[in-house]
């Protein structure tokens, strides 16, 4: 057997008398070991021999590997010196690499930055030229407005609309020259407001086209045309109900009687005339129905004439009509028809309360109902007239059937009143 051989033999032999397992363990404790060997009564020498061993062994282990693997071992120390080496070459090149990076950010950094900068005075110098240009066009349009007041006013409406427009769309706040100008421009809309609404309120109640007509067109360039006429329209619908309620108010009518009346007001606690003066009071009644049939046919007469400019009227730019305008506002296709049916509605509305009321005046308008039939066609003639119509054509409208309706429950009273009179006069008759 060779020396190697011997060696081998041995070193195997004494791997069987070593405890690796314990030195290996990832928990392994010098201090705990030591305090093992002692606690379990063994002898320290005989552990150090051991250990002596077992390190002697491990090395001649160690030794032979190397001694067998000379030649392998020493080609991965080259490899690996030889990869330090282009390990450091590496590892320069890469700091190399990073100036050269730092150098390259230098050069974008600094022109991108006065790049940025240049853009962002761009556009602050955008915005100041903007702002200058509204401004200029602000005070041009106030001084033209100076000059339009009083001269034309539908002229001066279109500035001070664009005025508020420019307003609207700039930030003006804190510039003195916008804020001194501040409160001639609320009384200057003011008063082509006032002058506005005066003309067309004018021009509706005296029928004068002209001045309808030139109300209209300023508020049109105002931008507030669709909402004074609907405003309009709920003022004369308002002021007509409020003459409805008066006409057949009992209350007031007590009043009026007792102020008229030379004697001693003699009256019952609900508003109802005596016996005595119950022709009185139906004349004053049929005298305040005459008045409120003329009222609503004079209203009626107006919003006709006003429908009638609105339609003439036209938008220069789109051709547009302003009765269209209007009627998108209102969600109408009428103007008339929407007023006149408004009208029937409350007049028959108030009638019913009334006369719910009253039996005194349920009594009068089922027992005169040939008076409010009258009255009733010549309010429609009157308005068929002012149409150009014949009260026959234009008792066949929809606006005249429905004012038609609003007394209709009085008819069929009248009529079954009518009836039980024939019935208990022709009994009389057998009776004889």
């Amino acid at each position: 057997m060779t020396t190697s051989s011997n060696t081998a033999f041995a070193l195997q032999e004494a791997d069987n008398y070593i405890d690796y397992e314990t030195f290996l363990s990832d928990n392994f404790d010098a201090n705990k070991y030591a305090d093992s060997i002692i606690h379990d009564g063994g002898d320290a020498a005989t552990a150090l021999s051991k250990l002596a061993f077992s390190i002697t062994s491990i090395d001649k282990q160690i030794q032979n590997e190397i001694a067998s693997n000379y030649d392998t071992l020493l080609g991965q120390v080259r490899g690996i010196r030889e990869l330090e080496i282009v390990l450091s070459t590496v590892q320069s090149n890469i700091i190399e690499l990073k100036t050269s990076l730092n150098r390259l950010a230098g050069k974008i950094r600094d022109p991108y930055q006065q790049l940025n900068n240049y853009t962002i005075q761009l556009e602050h110098l955008h915005q100041t030229a903007d702002l200058l240009r509204r401004l200029h066009r602000f005070v041009v349009l106030v001084r033209r407005l100076e000059n339009q007041l009083g001269r034309d006013m539908a002229a001066a409406a279109l500035t001070i609309s664009e005025i508020g427009t420019i307003s609207q769309e700039s930030d003006f706040d804190e510039i003195d020259i916008v804020t001194q100008e501040q409160a001639f421009l609320e009384k200057a809309q003011t008063q082509i407001e006032v002058e506005a609404t005066t003309l067309l309120r004018e021009g509706v109640t005296q029928q004068n086209q002209s001045k309808m007509a030139a109300g209209l067109q300023i508020l049109y360039n105002m931008k507030q045309m669709e909402t004074q006429v609907q405003a309009l329209v709920t003022r004369m619908l308002d002021d007509l109900a409020a003459e409805i309620r008066h006409a057949i108010d009992m209350s007031s009518l007590q009043k009026q009687m007792r102020v008229s009346s030379s004697g001693p007001a003699v009256r019952r606690v609900n508003n109802e005339p005596t016996f005595g003066n119950q022709s009185q009071w139906q004349q004053a009644i049929w005298k305040r129905m005459e008045t409120l049939f003329r009222s609503m046919a004079d209203g009626c007469i107006q919003i006709y004439a006003l429908e009638k400019v609105l339609e003439i009227k036209k938008d220069s730019f789109l051709q547009v009509s302003y009765l269209e305008e209007v009627l998108k506002t209102m969600d109408a296709t009428s103007l008339a028809s929407r007023f006149w049916r408004m009208l029937a509605m409350t007049f028959e509305k108030e009638l019913r309360e009334a006369t719910k009321t009253s039996g005194f005046l349920r009594n009068t308008f089922v027992t005169e109902y040939g008076k409010l039939h009258r009255l009733l066609q010549e309010f429609l003639s009157q308005v068929a007239v002012h149409n150009g119509v014949s009260l026959s054509e234009f008792s066949q409208s929809p606006e005249c059937i429905i004012m038609q309706r609003s007394i209709s429950i009085f008819d069929r009273a009248a009529a079954k009143s009518s009836r039980t009179a024939n019935n208990v006069a022709v009994a009389g008759n057998h009776a004889k």
